[in-house]
């Protein structure tokens, strides 16, 4: 059986986050590869925080975990002699690597799409660091955006690399900025569920509004903070709450909130506590301006929780029609959505649409997750 050298890596912290959804993404498709008893060794950086449930995973099914903290992931390629090469997101320099087979997926590329959104970016409180990238990406938007692209183009380009990505708007997006990739066999492997049996109990009333990812700009949650507290100020909402988590401090908004009350932010959230925020929500509300897949709505639908979302990127590809959407770029309308939604016809209905459409995306991600174990192994 062909020897899988598997990037557990670039699943562990980034930045300040301790999980995100390149990560789950990561610890996901390993634990598919374990349960299917395929050859696997795994990289990991004993120096960053690593999910003690994946640890045990490998150590319980006897997986050798090499650790990278002092060589780097290029002399683990040297020293281990993989047949395959596989990485969750394309961080870091693997793709100098011409010593096995590599496989890569690409989850977005929201460095070359996202265009800088400078008058909300101000609101959120940013170190002097992230202040002079802003200076600079005001003053000389080409030249970033040619100097991402061409960082990008590093691995994109290499033909020694087999690509997946997870969704058809991230096809069509490396298509579009790299057109030679157009006659190139990039299958489309939807993000797989993170959905799994955990005990939830209903701890409170579904009378709360939840956000998350509350202290990264590119969710653009602050609109919809705005949007809930001009609404109780105009006399709405008064029996509802709003959760928001991610946020180490309500100081981070450059924003005076008025109806204090009304908010609760909470920092980061173990996956069980944010499952159960998702189950007991009223209704969950994702203003993102750019995503690659968006794990979000689904876990929101998963619980028939009714969903308000941006359409954007691939929102709208994988939330269907069972999502009320906004232009995110419009507190107005964002308004105009969330009193949409306490219509009790309409909020029926959207609970409807969550649970069915859910279903229909969870088959198809069971089927594709078994279809990238399969692909990566392909050889």
């Amino acid at each position: 059986m062909k020897k899988l050298l598997f990037d557990l890596s670039v699943t562990q912290p980034a930045f300040t986050s301790k999980r995100h959804g390149g990560g789950i993404y990561g610890e996901i498709v390993l634990k598919k590869i374990i349960e299917l008893n395929y050859n696997v060794i795994v990289a990991y950086n004993s120096s960053l925080w690593l999910n003690p449930d994946i640890k045990a995973l490998c150590e319980s099914h006897d997986v050798k975990m090499a650790d990278i903290s002092k060589i780097g992931i290029l002399d683990a390629i040297d020293e281990i002699k993989p047949d395959i090469f596989y990485s969750p997101q394309p961080l870091g320099d693997f793709y100098k690597s011409k010593n096995c087979d590599m496989v890569v997926t690409i989850h977005d590329l929201r460095e070359i799409e996202l265009q800088l959104d400078s008058k909300m970016f101000w609101r959120y409180t940013q170190g002097l660091k992230m202040q002079l990238k802003l200076w600079f990406q005001f003053f000389f938007p080409s030249y970033l955006k040619m100097r991402k692209h061409n960082r990008i183009a590093n691995y994109v380009r290499n033909p020694e690399i087999r690509f997946v990505t997870v969704s058809n708007h991230t096809l069509s997006s490396l298509r579009l900025f790299y057109p030679e990739l157009s006659e190139v066999d990039i299958p489309v492997y939807y993000s797989p569920s993170t959905i799994n049996e955990v005990a939830l109990s209903r701890k409170r009333p579904a009378d709360y509004f939840l956000l998350v990812s509350g202290d990264r700009w590119e969710k653009n949650n602050l609109r919809a903070i705005i949007a809930l507290d001009e609404l109780r100020s105009a006399g709405f909402l008064m029996d509802k709450k709003v959760v928001v988590t991610g946020v180490d401090s309500v100081k981070r908004y450059r924003y005076r909130i008025k109806n204090p009350d009304m908010f609760e932010f909470v920092g980061y959230v173990e996956d069980a506590d944010l499952h159960q925020l998702y189950h007991d929500a009223y209704c969950f509300i994702y203003p993102t301006i750019n995503e690659g897949f968006g794990y979000p709505p689904m876990e929101a639908m998963c619980y028939g929780v009714p969903v308000l979302a941006s359409p954007f990127s691939s929102v709208a590809e994988i939330v269907g029609d069972a999502a009320l959407y906004f232009n995110p770029f419009s507190v107005d309308e964002i308004k105009m959505r969330i009193l949409r939604m306490t219509d009790k016809e309409v909020y029926a209905s959207y609970v409807d649409k969550a649970h069915e459409r859910y279903s229909q995306i969870r088959r198809r991600q069971d089927s594709d997750l078994e279809q990238l174990v399969n692909y990566i192994y392909r050889g």
